[in-house]
């Protein structure tokens, strides 16, 4: 008995004297574990901060995205735009050619009927008269907000007092949709140009894309679909229909003496194109 027991002091002497060894041990290898932790990029970071260049950087980084992701927005917002503008193109064609199918003519008014007529020439609203009148007679809009009477008084040119046409309400005339003087804008506030075959002859006489310096191509074919019967070198270039819409486009611009596949005409938005 006496030797078990100075055994088991023995060896609870050698766990005794071994324990603050190993606590030594196990307390430097946790202050190596520390010291390459903060020796470390993510421990110099934690332990220091930034550093000025680094936070420069970082601006810089910040601020590349941010412009790259704003042009990219600004090209979707413009594609937006110009899929309406297609859209609202399409709509205000189909209701010019619903009400020429329902009265055999054409929403212009009885003076510049008369006055097509006289010159035997076809006619575009948006140079000198703008398209209120068309939209007056689609609309069946007898009066302005002004209380001046419109083309279709006494509903003169839409005697079946019939709806054409859906269009978005503008605040002020310089907005896209119909405006208080019931002009039909583009999505970037510009009049729609329309243009009408008003001596019959089954071809649209438009007054800038007749241009042969707008539209010429080659001889007497043009851009976009466009003919001239009478040679290349005059300005008659016409389209195979009845009516011809478009729009300036993003840029708000069009020149006639710039060809149609260039700038400030190659972003024009065309029904015949």
């Amino acid at each position: 008995m006496k030797a078990m027991s100075r055994a088991r002091y023995s060896e609870r002497g050698i766990y005794s004297a071994c324990w603050p060894l190993a606590w030594e041990r196990r307390r430097l290898a946790g202050k190596s574990r520390c010291a390459e932790a903060s020796n470390s990029p993510a421990g110099r970071w934690l332990s220091q901060g930034f550093t000025l260049i680094e936070l420069l950087v970082v601006i810089a980084i910040i601020g590349i995205l941010a412009s790259m992701t704003m042009v990219v927005i600004a090209k979707v917002h413009e594609q937006g735009q110009k899929t309406e503008a297609q859209r609202e193109i399409h709509a205000l064609y189909n209701a010019i050619e619903e009400y020429h199918s329902d009265t055999g003519a054409y929403p212009v008014s009885n003076e510049v009927l008369a006055q097509a007529v006289a010159a035997h020439s076809d006619f575009t609203y948006g140079y000198g008269v703008n398209n209120s009148e068309v939209m007056a007679i689609l609309l069946n809009r007898e009066r302005y907000p002004s209380g001046a009477p419109t083309a279709n008084f006494n509903h003169a040119r839409n005697k079946r007092q019939k709806f054409y046409l859906n269009v978005p309400q503008a605040d002020a005339t310089n907005y896209p949709g119909l405006g208080p003087d019931l002009v039909f804008r583009d999505p970037w506030g510009n009049p729609y140009i329309i243009s009408f075959d008003l001596n019959f002859d089954e071809n649209c006489h438009d007054a800038i894309y007749a241009y042969s310096s707008v539209s010429q191509e080659k001889g007497a074919n043009g851009f976009n679909g466009l003919h001239n019967s009478t040679g290349g070198a005059s300005d008659n270039f016409q389209y195979h229909g009845g009516v011809m819409i478009w729009s300036f486009g993003p840029d708000k611009k069009s020149d006639q003496n710039q060809k149609a596949n260039v700038a400030p005409n190659k972003d024009n938005i065309l029904s015949w194109k």
